[in-house]
């Protein structure tokens, strides 16, 4: 048994994905490739309106934080399963699943047994944080606050030569072009936190509170705060800034398994892995699938579609 049980290898997470896929009458769509040349793909669920919307659920930009492409398949199997409010979102939406938006980094991870450092988990195959390589918007400077992104390369933030010089951004970046998606959930681990797209004029920023509001009040059991500030948030080089400055969508990273459960769970975890991961996936999965499905029935109402 492998020492990450019960997550997946990369092998059986791309086998998990296809066949939640054809469980829901949805395509596999290869939309890039890695640095390592391994496929970047995501679930395109059709839609029973005609000329849908498009919503994004994508996770594991950081190669370390497996919970969250358990919660982004766990939407699909919510789907799969006939969840109401999941089947609801697909008559209003085409629903797009990416479970790993870094899979040199899950591969790095699992073939490891999930020890070594955070720089080293973290990143891409180049070790870039590709969570800090998009664009800051309107060309701001970097910003100095802690774990905003690092010029030097080894950093656990190291945020790449240039923006979008990772083939793995860059094909996102690509994607979100082409499908100019309404809105998007954008998962990881571990701060049981919601942080919207940075926005300072009032209406964004209301918009967002009401957005992450509605999340939380959907959670079952353990809801989030929003962690945002209109002056003293800043431009990291994030994918939901991006989204949201220049794609036009609503777009919040979702911090699953928040800090305190981590640190109930191994007061000293024994490796990296079992810090950002619980050893259960099956109650924060069930916790944070009826925040997205909310979460995105707002935006959509928010957007008029």
């Amino acid at each position: 048994m492998s020492a990450l049980a019960p997550y997946p290898s990369p092998e059986a997470r791309a086998a998990e994905t296809a066949a939640l896929a054809a469980r829901v009458g949805g395509e596999l769509v290869e939309y890039g490739a890695s640095v390592e040349g391994r496929p970047l793909v995501a679930v395109r669920v059709p839609s029973a309106s005609s000329d849908p919307p498009r919503i994004l659920c994508s996770a594991n930009i950081h190669g370390v934080e497996f919970i969250a492409g358990r919660v982004a398949l766990g939407l699909l199997a919510a789907l799969a399963d006939g969840d109401p409010r999941v089947v609801a979102l697909t008559r209003r939406a085409e629903l797009w699943v990416a479970p790993s938006l870094n899979p040199d980094g899950y591969a790095r991870t699992f073939a490891a047994d999930g020890r070594g450092t955070v720089a080293h988990l973290r990143g891409n195959a180049r070790g870039v944080d590709l969570n800090r390589n998009f664009p800051r918007p309107g060309g701001a400077p970097p910003s100095w606050l802690p774990g905003s992104g690092s010029d030097r390369p080894g950093a656990a933030t190291y945020r790449g030569p240039n923006p979008l010089s990772e083939p793995e951004t860059a094909a996102l970046d690509h994607l979100f072009a082409a499908r100019r998606f309404v809105a998007s959930a954008n998962l990881h681990s571990f701060m049981g936190t919601l942080i919207p797209a940075r926005c300072t004029d009032r209406a964004g920023y209301g918009a967002y509170r009401r957005l992450c509001r509605t999340f939380s009040a959907a959670q079952p059991r353990r809801r989030y705060l929003r962690l945002a500030s209109r002056l003293f948030d800043t431009f990291t080089g994030e994918q939901e800034d991006h989204q949201h400055h220049v794609h036009g969508t609503w777009a919040v990273c979702v911090e699953t398994f928040p800090l305190l459960a981590s640190f109930r769970q191994h007061l000293r975890a024994p490796s990296v892995f079992w810090r950002f991961n619980p050893r259960d996936p099956a109650p924060w999965i069930a916790n944070d699938v009826p925040g997205l499905a909310a979460y995105f029935a707002a935006a959509l109402d928010l957007a008029g579609r």
